[in-house]
């Protein structure tokens, strides 16, 4: 969050680092129970709207992010100045008719350059150290590498392409636990696929997680194996069959900048601890808007 906030608005969120946690939990938990609960799809049937309880949850926890948000906006247009990070260029970004940004079209943008720019990677991190604490093989494979680039110095941006492994163990845990399980697209025309009939505006689902998970694109497919990326992999494989950042014309705007993060970060935590798993605590996947662990992941670290 802090690495975020920092790159793309020149924030410091370190003092509000967990109220803002806070918030987006509940705002995720609220989410997640709505996309996911009969009830409320049988209500919604209904010719009246009906609250519920959650409802309320939702939206004070939505408010307190917007407060957030808001708050940077309005100190940045306060204190005017290029400072070269997103917001700015974001701030001073014109339509053809010379009109710039809205407060409101400028919190639409932060709010998903924010989430999306820390929960993923956040999710991503945990899941690798969830799959390492369980596969030492790996763990000795990447130790080897980091010795051998790093030689126990903090890693570099210009040492990433040596980090080959390192960049295998993260694109596996993407494989197996996607940051973004399932994505969806409107079709805008009618047309045919595979023998189905798509009229026009039906939701069109893709689901990482099945795709990731294809035994006939991926042997031993439930298998963590860094390995298999060798001899560009990625590249072999069909459009759409390995997509954790999406695809086409939206894929994600930030998909270098997560991959280089995610691969710096790594390097620097293993080089620094061995991850054991926590006994007899469940970690549980929860397909909410990202795929997170629900009960979390519970680690013990032991210096090296």
């Amino acid at each position: 969050m802090n690495i975020a906030a920092k790159t793309l608005f020149d924030v410091d969120l370190h003092d509000q680092a967990d109220e803002i946690g806070e918030a987006i939990n509940q705002a995720f938990h609220e989410y997640n129970v709505q996309i996911s609960s009969v009830i409320r799809r049988l209500l919604s049937l209904l010719p009246v709207s009906v609250r519920l309880p959650g409802d309320a949850r939702l939206n004070e926890a939505v408010q307190r992010l917007d407060r957030l948000i808001y708050g940077i906006i309005a100190r940045r247009r306060a204190a005017a100045g290029d400072r070269g990070d997103l917001l700015s260029m974001l701030m001073q970004a014109q339509d053809d008719n010379g009109t710039r940004m809205t407060d409101h079209q400028l919190r639409d943008e932060i709010m998903t350059l924010f989430l999306a720019g820390h929960e993923t990677t956040a999710n991503t991190l945990t899941w690798t150290c969830f799959l390492l604490a369980q596969h030492p093989e790996a763990e000795t494979k990447l130790l080897a590498e980091l010795q051998h680039v790093l030689g126990g110095e903090p890693p570099r941006v210009n040492q990433i392409p040596q980090l080959v492994y390192t960049q295998y163990v993260i694109k596996e845990a993407m494989r197996l636990y996607p940051p973004v399980w399932f994505i969806s697209r409107e079709s805008t025309t009618d047309y045919e696929i595979g023998g189905f009939h798509i009229p026009p505006g039906s939701e069109i689902g893709m689901s990482q997680w099945l795709m990731h998970r294809s035994e006939r694109y991926f042997p031993e497919p439930l298998a963590f194996r860094p390995e298999r990326w060798q001899d560009q992999l990625e590249k072999r494989l069909p459009k759409y069959v390995y997509f954790p950042f999406g695809g086409g014309p939206r894929i994600c705007i930030g998909n270098s900048f997560a991959e280089m993060e995610a691969t710096l970060l790594l390097a620097t935590m293993a080089q620094r601890f061995h991850f054991a798993l926590a006994p007899e605590h469940p970690v549980v996947p929860e397909p909410s808007i990202t795929l997170r662990p629900k009960h979390g992941v519970r680690l013990r670290l032991k210096a090296r």
